[in-house]
């Protein structure tokens, strides 16, 4: 199968895309974050990270055109999960904000792969994620998933699923020049320096988040708690935390690009 857009202007695509679908959850996140209910609170600011860093981790892949696929699979599958289960559950009508921003942006994901692979493509990849939700109705931690897993599924239930996955993946093909190649990896490159400072603050909240929950939790217990050992090493922890991050998406891109 043959992508109808362009390597670069589909990479251009993609970028713009995920920065403002990083850009609207964040902002729903950060609604929800001031919920009075401490789980709400919890669970936005690690969806928030997860969301943010599982786009970034696609955008920058090695080839445009299943980068293109996997966005829909995690647009759609976390779409999915989250109006059956985390609404549900606990965000309530709190998470209908959240949810409307995944709803604009399957929509505008839809239209551009629609563009690229057409509209057979585009239902014979809906039918393979949703055929996966029809066979696995309590899975809730999603955000990870891509469609190689699907490709790479066994079992007699899963086997026409992994034979579609397959034949898409191995039908992705977009022309490119060599120059065009090069000015592709140097774009992932700089979109992910720009935006990895946003992940690694998420990081740092979500650590600190953590710690103070657990020197709260031995308060409670009665355990000892070495307040000033903890949080002077805090800071060397959030600060390894950073570089070891910003070096694993570095490597991944350079592995990927090698």
């Amino acid at each position: 199968m043959d992508i109808q857009i362009p390597e670069v202007e589909l990479q251009h695509e993609l970028q713009r895309f995920a920065t403002r679908f990083i850009e609207r959850v964040t902002q729903c996140a950060d609604a929800l974050q001031q919920s009075p209910r401490s789980a709400i609170r919890e669970e936005a600011l690690r969806k928030n990270l997860l969301y943010a860093s599982a786009a970034m981790e696609i955008v920058t892949g090695p080839s445009s055109a299943v980068n293109l696929l996997d966005m829909f699979v995690f647009l759609h599958l976390s779409r999915h999960v989250l109006e059956q289960h985390w609404i549900p559950s606990l965000y309530g009508a709190a998470g209908n904000e959240l949810d409307s921003a995944f709803e604009i942006s399957e929509e505008e994901l839809k239209q551009i792969t629609i563009r690229a692979i057409g509209d057979d493509g585009f239902a014979k990849l809906t039918g393979i994620v949703d055929t996966w939700l029809a066979d696995n109705p309590g899975a809730i931690r999603v955000e990870n998933m891509r469609l190689s897993d699907f490709a790479a599924a066994a079992g007699a239930a899963s086997s026409a699923r992994a034979l579609e996955a397959k034949g898409l993946l191995s039908g992705m093909k977009v022309a490119t020049a060599a120059a065009n190649q090069a000015m592709v990896i140097a774009e992932r490159g700089m979109f992910l320096l720009h935006r990895m400072p946003y992940v690694l603050r998420l990081h740092a909240r979500l650590a600190v988040r953590d710690s103070v929950d657990d020197v709260l939790l031995r308060i409670k217990t009665g355990d000892e708690v070495p307040a000033l050992t903890r949080f002077a090493k805090q800071g060397a922890v959030l600060g390894l935390l950073g570089i070891a991050t910003t070096g694993f998406f570095l490597m991944r891109l350079r592995r990927k690009h090698g």
